[in-house]
Order: structure tokens, then C-alpha cells, then sequence
């Protein structure tokens, strides 16, 4: 389903395109607990959509909206957001002139329209198509919140194919890559089948309503399951569980 207006669908897709990859450049920050987020886009509509679905998903606030210009600037001068989203500029100069202005502190991601060139690769730290889901998008607004840039290549010819988890049998733990967290010195070896679902739906973005509803389960008992992923993994908040499924390739 696609929201009207934004071209950002409302659920996750299966996995992405046949030979491509979201990869993640680690950044070096720290995630704070709430993510601050302004949007920049041309078309009012597609604002107003965007901001309905992520203001108050997965942590996200969003602050303001406004399109190109020096009243968009001004702004994010005055508010310092986390994030700033700009959706659908049209023409790759006229991205990279609007990042050139933007402070070097704010994480900027650019989603459909041009990409922006190379030059502006400090400021921005990730380009998502238009097929970009809500819960893709507000995972990359976590990522990019938490310091890492998101960049698209190709799969490693021995990339393992990510292993499929049976909603029948959550407790049997089934065979994972081999990897290692900055956020979690536990692997991921030790994680039950069902732990590993609910890791791969809070990475995705998706709220305990939304993985409740997903996995036929009460909303009390995923938020169970979540709060001992936490404790188990030894992480502060569901931004750092997005990072350590990215990390250690189980998302």
C-alpha cells in the first residue's frame, strides 16, 4: 500500500533488488533516546504525508516543515534538528545547492528526485528512492541520527542468503552470518528464532502496534519480547537494535 501524495508505502517490502545491498558507513556518534527531525520539500502534500508517517515513530519528532529557500534555512538554523529529510528535489544542483547551506552537525538524507553529487558526500548521509517504505525511512532517519551514512552497492559475492525464520517454530534458533556489533559484544548466535524476528521488525522501524499485528501477537507480549531483545543484547533503546542488526548482517 502507498500513501497518496508521498510515494512511501506503508509496509515493508520482501528484501531489496536482485544484486543490491543498504549498506551502512559507521559515523562515529552516539543515538541520543528522541530523534529531531525537519522535513525540506517542494510540494506541501508530500510533507504533510511524510510528516504523518514518521512524526512519532520509533522516536522521531518532527519539528518543522517547510519547502526550499531562506525561511527553510533560517529555520534550521534557529531549531538545529538531528535530522533533516528533503524529499523530491528535482534537479542534483539544486540538492547540492541547499546542502551546501545546511550546518555540517545536522544528518541529512535526501529521498527520491536527483541525488546529490559527490562534493556534498560530508553533509549528506544517505539518497532513498521513492519506493522508500515509512519503516525504511524511518529506520535510515535512526541510523542517520546515530551517526552512520547509508549507501547502496553491490552484494559481497560470499554474502550468506539471510536465513529464513518459521513463525511456527519461534524457538529454534536458525543459522545466521557470523559478525560482530560496536553497540553489543553478544553474537548473534545466542538469539532465538523469535528474537530474531523482533529484532528484523524494530530494525525495519516498525512500531509494537504495527509488529503485533504482524506476528499475531498481543501488544503487551511484544512489548515483552522487546524489552528483553534490550536487556539481552545489553542496549540503551531501539535505535542501537537497528544498528546491531545492520552490523551483524541479520538485517
Amino acid at each position: 500500500m502507498t500513501d497518496a501524495g508521498t510515494g512511501l508505502g506503508r509496509t515493508a517490502p520482501a528484501h531489496g533488488g536482485k544484486g543490491s545491498v543498504l549498506r551502512m558507513l559507521p559515523g562515529g556518534a552516539t543515538a541520543a533516546p528522541g530523534v529531531r527531525l525537519f522535513l525540506v520539500g517542494g510540494d506541501a502534500l508530500a510533507r504533510a504525508g511524510i510528516r504523518s508517517l514518521l512524526d512519532g515513530q520509533g522516536g522521531i519528532s518532527v519539528i518543522g516543515e517547510d519547502e526550499p529557500g531562506p525561511r527553510a534555512l533560517a529555520a534550521l538554523r534557529a531549531q538545529a534538528p538531528d535530522v533533516l529529510v528533503v524529499h523530491g528535489l528535482r534537479e542534483a544542483h539544486e540538492a547540492d545547492a541547499l546542502l551546501r547551506e545546511i550546518d555540517p552537525g545536522i544528518r541529512v538524507l535526501t529521498v527520491g528526485g536527483a541525488e546529490p553529487q559527490a562534493r556534498t558526500a560530508a553533509v549528506l548521509h544517505g539518497h532513498l528512492p521513492h519506493s522508500t517504505t515509512s519503516q525504511q525511512l524511518a529506520a535510515a532517519v535512526s541510523l542517520a541520527a546515530a551517526g552512520y551514512s547509508l549507501t547502496r552497492g553491490p552484494l559481497p559475492p560470499t554474502a550468506p542468503a539471510p536465513a529464513a525464520v518459521s513463525a511456527a517454530t519461534p524457538e529454534k534458533a536458525a543459522p545466521r552470518p557470523r559478525a560482530t556489533a560496536t553497540v553489543s559484544d553478544v553474537p548473534p548466535e545466542q538469539l532465538t528464532g523469535r528474537e530474531c524476528q523482533i529484532l528484523d521488525l524494530v530494525a525495519r522501524g516498525l512500531s509494537n502496534t504495527e509488529i503485533a499485528q504482524s506476528l499475531t501477537l498481543s501488544e503487551h507480549t511484544v512489548k515483552t519480547h522487546v524489552q528483553n531483545l534490550l536487556n539481552k543484547l545489553r542496549l540503551r533503546n531501539r535505535v542501537h537494535v537497528a544498528i546491531y542488526a545492520f552490523e551483524t548482517g541479520l538485517r
